[in-house]
């Protein structure tokens, strides 16, 4: 796995952690539960994605909820919320990362760690925000 698939693969096991046990960001941050450390560029990504989804995650659940259409909020997975919060966090504000790579990196994570069908769902959302949200068509 790529250097910065790897750490969006690190990202969505800090926001399940976060969302499922309620484990504190401080101890997130550390990083004791990864079998190997992360190198300074990597982790300096993967602490942003994470801080910044989490300085936001009100805003991100909104938009969440309007896009997921037909899908109440408390029924999407764990690992669904967590790669649409961080990819939301992505598409608004790391300007440095195109649309397409976010989208694409999120539906390949999903098809790894999530259900058969939770790719064309969480492809939908980010498409959905992208338009909308971001290009205002």
């Amino acid at each position: 796995m790529g250097g910065r698939r790897f750490g969006r693969a690190v990202v969505l096991s800090a926001l399940y952690q976060y969302d499922i046990a309620n484990t504190p960001v401080e101890e997130l941050l550390k990083f004791k539960w990864l079998k190997e450390p992360l190198t300074d560029d990597l982790k300096e990504f993967v602490v942003d994605l994470i801080v910044g989804t989490l300085q936001h995650l009100e805003e991100i659940d909104e938009l969440i909820k309007k896009y997921s259409q037909k899908w109440r909020f408390d029924r999407i997975s764990p690992v669904d919320k967590a790669i649409l919060r961080f990819s939301i966090y992505s598409l608004l504000y790391r300007k440095d990362i195109p649309y397409s790579v976010t989208i694409d990196e999120a539906v390949e994570l999903s098809k790894k760690y999530s259900t058969e069908k939770s790719f064309k769902f969480i492809n939908g959302i980010l498409d959905g925000i992208k338009k909308f949200e971001i290009e205002g068509k």
